[in-house]
């Protein structure tokens, strides 16, 4: 037994030892899954970087009307960079929601909401305003040789007219000279104009009559932001024009087009959304309010060009069966046998006149008896 005691110390020291080596390895490999800090809030943006944040969401940031807003910032390809994120909150068409409950999700809103922003339209001003003076530089040069022209023959007084007649002939000829001058000042004043037709923010308002309500720009700089309120069902977009293409973040892409014109019916304008913006949800969905399509057909989104392609492949295949049926001469059998078909509904119309011609005509009942009173 002296022998075995110092046996079963170190035995059981040995077994405590590593038990507690064990212990102290779980309780360290358990203790590392635990997250090192709690505090959640060191992991929200700070103050500048959530004001930077928010100038890429729609809807959170200021859209400014000053002169600053309009001019484009170099190197010019900078502006067509995408600086818009996805708003949080908005269903998508997908494995989660159809588009049926992506629309009913929006009819269900009671409160305004935002259903596109543009991107910044510096570009369009920079064209707008290089296109515009450019005409006015026409018009102005226009109008210096009306001026010229009307002056010299005044001086020259060729048909040796008087004085009131003189000024008559003196305005006249102004006038004649001066159209095409009146023509480039009206067409750089609606190209100067173009950018108050651009929509910059959209809001669907729910209600028992749908509106839809959306911002522009005013036509000078530092003006107030004009706000437009339009019945829902008043502003179509046109027939041809689809806003759903398939390409793009939200199918709206178009290399052809990068705008689509909203009309509105009652007051007879037009009013240009850019292609390149945040759209609620995708495209279709504006199909489905400003096209005035079906739920089926805006789901589709089968671009204009392409239902015309579908209709031509279809009487296409049809031709090709007719063709392979009747021959190389289908048109002209197909019309011969339309012909035959005509003249004998023609020869048993003529046929029928000639019976009905030979049977005795007999007065009617009433006339009978009152020829046998």
């Amino acid at each position: 037994m002296i022998t075995l005691g110092p046996r079963l110390i170190n035995r059981s020291g040995l077994l405590r030892s590593s038990y507690c080596a064990n212990l102290l390895r779980f309780s360290i490999r358990f203790k590392s899954n635990l997250p090192q800090d709690v505090n959640q809030k060191k992991n929200l943006p700070s103050n500048e970087e959530w004001k930077h944040l928010k100038q890429h969401i729609p809807g959170e940031s200021v859209q400014p009307n000053d002169l600053k807003s309009r001019i484009p910032k170099f190197p010019l390809a900078k502006e067509n960079v995408p600086t818009l994120l996805p708003r949080p909150g908005v269903p998508q068409v997908g494995s989660q929601y159809s588009f049926r409950q992506v629309l009913q999700i929006l009819k269900n809103k009671t409160k305004p909401e935002l259903i596109y922003e543009a991107e910044p339209h510096r570009l369009y001003f920079l064209a707008c305003l290089s296109f515009a003076a450019v005409l006015t530089i026409y018009g102005v040069v226009l109008a210096e040789y009306a001026w010229f022209e009307a002056n010299k023959e005044y001086d020259e007084n060729e048909k040796e007219l008087n004085g009131p007649l003189r000024m008559r002939e003196f305005g006249f000829t102004l006038l004649k000279n001066s159209t095409f001058a009146m023509v480039m000042f009206g067409a750089a004043y609606l190209i100067g104009s173009f950018p108050t037709r651009l929509i910059r923010r959209m809001w669907y308002l729910p209600g028992p009559v749908e509106h839809v309500q959306f911002t522009s720009y005013s036509l000078l700089p530092g003006r107030p932001t004009p706000v437009i309120t339009v019945p829902l069902k008043n502003l179509v977009r046109k027939h041809q024009a689809r806003v759903w293409t398939g390409k793009g973040f939200y199918g709206t892409a178009d290399k052809s087009m990068f705008f689509f014109v909203l009309k509105e019916s009652e007051a007879k304008k037009s009013w240009i959304v850019d292609r390149k913006g945040f759209f609620w949800s995708d495209g279709r969905v504006f199909d489905y309010l400003f096209g005035k399509e079906t739920v089926a057909e805006a789901e589709a989104g089968i671009p204009y060009d392409e239902q015309i392609g579908i209709v031509n492949r279809e009487v296409k295949k049809q031709k090709q069966e007719l063709r392979a049926k009747h021959g190389m001469f289908y048109k002209w059998k197909l019309a011969g046998k339309d012909m035959k078909q005509d003249a004998q509904k023609g020869a048993n119309y003529i046929s029928t006149l000639k019976a009905n011609n030979k049977k005795p005509k007999s007065l009617p009942n009433n006339d009978s008896k009152t020829v046998k009173k």
